[in-house]
């Protein structure tokens, strides 16, 4: 590129002292008129110079009007009306203001171009007047126009270009950022999703697998009083681990389980653990039930947790349990009345507790008083 560019200007030098010496060659300029035309070319030369090394689009333009003063200051020291040689300097001009300045300025440099360069021909026309000049003088004027028409579109599609480039280098960053959140994306969603599965199994282990150790305890415990009794616990065992397995499966291949009913669900839940564990629940339901799965499979994921952590951690023997719903947000309280504690370390049960209520924007307490307590709130409208 930068070779192309010094090829050029090196041309460009050599066309303009051709074009000098061929109108010298004419002019047959005789001392101090032959020294105020070289000292008007050097200038010219020296501002062509300057051009090339110049950056800023504000003194370039400046540099431009200077050169068009020079060639008709030239003009004007010439002994012919029209000195073609100097006249062609006119159209490198503008040729040249239309590659290196934006449109708007290179459309400006050439219509004053043009105006400056048809102040001869008036003069011409003036002196001698004839269809011939006229002919002359319009034939030029269309020639620098079309020139100029061709340089001013030249000038657009190569802004046009450049445009398109740094559109399309901002597309390849955008497409490469895009990327990376996406990977990154699909990293945390592979992660979520193995958090997820990770509470789902745990919930749903945890709450089976408290009901089953609770059973065996009391078949174990009917075993040499009550045969009969221990015997139907065995099988409520058996029941239990079966019920424990099924779900393990639907976690790992639907994670989602059977398309109930959310008030079904819970209070089935409700009911089953009640019967498996002794414990007596007192469900309490407000509201409309949101149709969000979301949220209605968190709620139940909480309430396993909840009523499984009141038998496993507070032998609590009943829990007290209200929902109510709003378009806003989901209430809950889990109650207790279990041994409690003043300090507790939050385990793996907690945690998830805590982890599903604040990925759905919501808050929970954990307040270990009369039993312990479970409060939160989940709003309904933060997942879909």
């Amino acid at each position: 590129m930068i070779k192309n560019k010094n090829l050029l200007f090196v041309i460009k030098i050599l066309i303009l002292i051709i074009l000098f010496l061929s109108a010298l060659y004419f002019e047959n300029a005789h001392q101090q008129r032959l020294i105020v035309m070289i000292v008007i070319f050097v200038l010219f030369l020296i501002n062509n110079v300057a051009k090339y090394f110049l950056k800023a689009q504000n003194k370039l333009f400046i540099l431009f009007l200077v050169d068009i003063a020079l060639i008709y200051i030239l003009e004007t020291n010439s002994r012919l009306l029209i000195n073609y040689f100097f006249h062609s300097f006119y159209i490198i001009i503008f040729l040249e203001a239309s590659l290196l300045l934006p449109l708007k300025k290179g459309i400006t440099i050439g219509i004053i171009t043009v105006i400056i360069s048809m102040i001869k021909y008036a003069y011409l026309i003036y002196y001698k007047f004839n269809l011939s000049n006229v002919s002359q003088m319009v034939f030029f004027l269309m020639v620098n126009i079309l020139i100029l028409v061709i340089a001013t579109f030249a000038q657009h599609t190569k802004e046009e270009k450049e445009k398109k480039d740094i559109l399309y280098r901002e597309l390849l960053d955008t497409h490469k950022q895009l990327k990376e959140y996406t990977d990154e994306l699909n990293r945390l969603s592979v992660i979520e999703e193995r958090n997820r599965i990770a509470r789902d199994i745990h919930d749903t282990l945890g709450h089976n697998m408290t009901a089953l150790i609770m059973q065996l305890q009391m078949a174990d415990h009917y075993a040499m009083s009550d045969a009969g009794k221990s015997s139907q616990m065995i099988n409520n065992s058996l029941n239990t681990a079966k019920e424990s397995l099924s779900k393990i499966r639907e976690v790992v291949e639907t994670l989602r389980g059977k398309e109930t009913s959310p008030e079904i669900a819970i209070k089935t839940l409700v009911e089953e653990f009640s019967e498996k564990t002794g414990v007596e629940i007192e469900l309490n339901i407000e509201g409309e039930i949101s149709k969000n799965y979301g949220v209605n499979s968190a709620i139940y994921h909480i309430l396993q947790e909840g009523m499984t952590n009141a038998i496993r951690h507070g032998n609590a023997s009943e829990i007290w349990i209200n929902l109510s719903y709003s378009n806003e947000n989901i209430k809950f309280r889990i109650k207790d009345n279990g041994a409690g504690a003043l300090v507790f370390i939050e385990g793996f049960g907690l945690k998830g507790i805590k982890e599903r209520v604040e990925s759905f924007g919501g808050k929970v307490e954990f307040k270990p008083q009369d039993g312990f307590i479970i409060d939160g709130i989940i709003k309904t409208n933060e997942k879909l």
